[in-house]
Formats: C-alpha cells, structure tokens, sequence
C-alpha cells in the first residue's frame, strides 16, 4: 500500500473532518450521560431500549462506533506523517492501535440489546422474559468485559507511542506530542476499572480534544507546503 504523502493528500484532508468530528462527538456523548442517565441493569436498558430507541443506542456507545472508524484513519495518517521517524515505535503503534480499534467493534453490543428489547415486550411468557433479563445482563458484562479493556489497553499504549515520536517530529511540535503523552498515560487504566478508571477517563478527554485539535492544524500547515 502507497502509503507517500503526495499520493495520499485526499486522503489526509479526509481524515482532518474526521478528526474534527471525533472532537465533536465528545460534548454530544457527555451531554448525554447528563441529560438522561445511563441504566444500571440489562432490564433497565430493554426498557429505554423500548421507550426510546434513539437514547437506548447512544447510551450503548452507537456514537463510539462512529468514533473509532474515524480514530481508525487517524492512526493511519499519524502513521504516514511519521513513518520517517523511529520505525520500529510507529509499527508497534500503528498495529496496537488498529487492533484496539477493531477489537472494541466486537465488544460492543447495542444492536443486540435493541433486537433483545424488541422481543422480550412480545414475550407473553414470563420465564422467558426472566432469560432475556439475563441475556441483556451478559450483553453488558461483554460490552465493558476483557475486549472492552482490551481496546482500551492498546488504544493507551498506540497513543503514547504516537507521541514519543511526535515529540522529535518536524512535522508536529514538541507541545503536541506532549498533551498527546498525558492524554495516553490517563487512558493506561480503563474506563471500566471502577470509580478510578472512570475518573482517569474523564481527565484524559480535556488533553484528547487539545491534542486532536492541534494535529489538525499542523496537518493543515503541513499540507500547504506539500
């Protein structure tokens, strides 16, 4: 795959709007979690699944899909404006991060709950409603279970990794690689180990927007002298 600057410039103007909906997404989802909030149980997502799709699915992470294709290109641009820059940590961060990514797909179970949701209300059999209580109960043990973790482990380390080198790119400066150092080692526990990975999640978005927003504008000065 051509992976050279010249031949990818589509490409990597593509990827900055990506970027900048990524950044976008975050007060959406956060303003969610404010305005309605998230089920504690799997019947308390069948029935918001039930009364409203929409919320139901948001709440089970739909925009994070949407999130982690674009992060997908993300890793690929990062990875084709550094490549001339410590190989061998570009590799592991590129392979680390698109396997995150992928792996985070298979975690996710929003279809499922919303399908699940539909067929217990048809239900007129109340031990058969009763097993798909407990389906839904497993369906969120998958959804923040080892894949969960998993993606969010590697996503950690593809991005402090991304930054190391950034740090002694030219085509990035050193303060970006920075903020993208501590967005990553706030992210090394995940969101799902209790109050503390809740928290340290929360915090790593502050230096995530921030990073986000200054490789855009350093992609977009480095595409003009391209």
């Amino acid at each position: 795959m051509d992976l050279s600057i010249k031949s990818n410039q589509k490409f990597i103007q593509m990827t900055k709007w990506m970027i900048v909906m990524m950044v976008l997404i975050i007060p959406i989802q956060v303003a969610i979690f404010i305005t309605s909030p998230m089920p504690e149980n799997g019947l308390g997502f069948i029935t918001l699944m039930h009364d409203n799709r929409i919320m139901g699915l948001l709440h089970m992470d739909l925009l994070y899909i949407v999130n982690n294709t674009f992060l997908i290109f993300f890793y690929v641009v990062l990875y084709m404006t550094l490549k001339d820059k410590s190989n061998s940590l570009l590799n592991v961060a590129l392979i680390t991060g698109l396997v995150g990514a992928i792996l985070y797909y298979t975690s996710n179970r929003s279809v499922e709950m919303l399908l699940l949701s539909e067929r217990f209300y048809r239900a007129e059999d109340i031990s058969l409603r009763m097993i798909y209580i407990g389906m839904a109960d497993g369906y969120l043990d998958v959804w923040k279970g080892t894949t969960f973790n998993t993606y969010y482990f590697l996503s950690a380390i593809s991005l402090i990794l991304y930054s190391v080198v950034m740090i002694k790119s030219s085509v990035y400066n050193k303060k970006t690689g920075i903020i993208g150092l501590i967005s990553g080692m706030l992210m090394a526990i995940p969101s799902g180990f209790g109050m503390i990975g809740l928290v340290m999640s929360l915090l790593s978005l502050v230096p995530w927007v921030m990073f986000c927003v200054l490789v855009v504008v350093q992609l977009h000065q480095f595409m003009k002298k391209c």
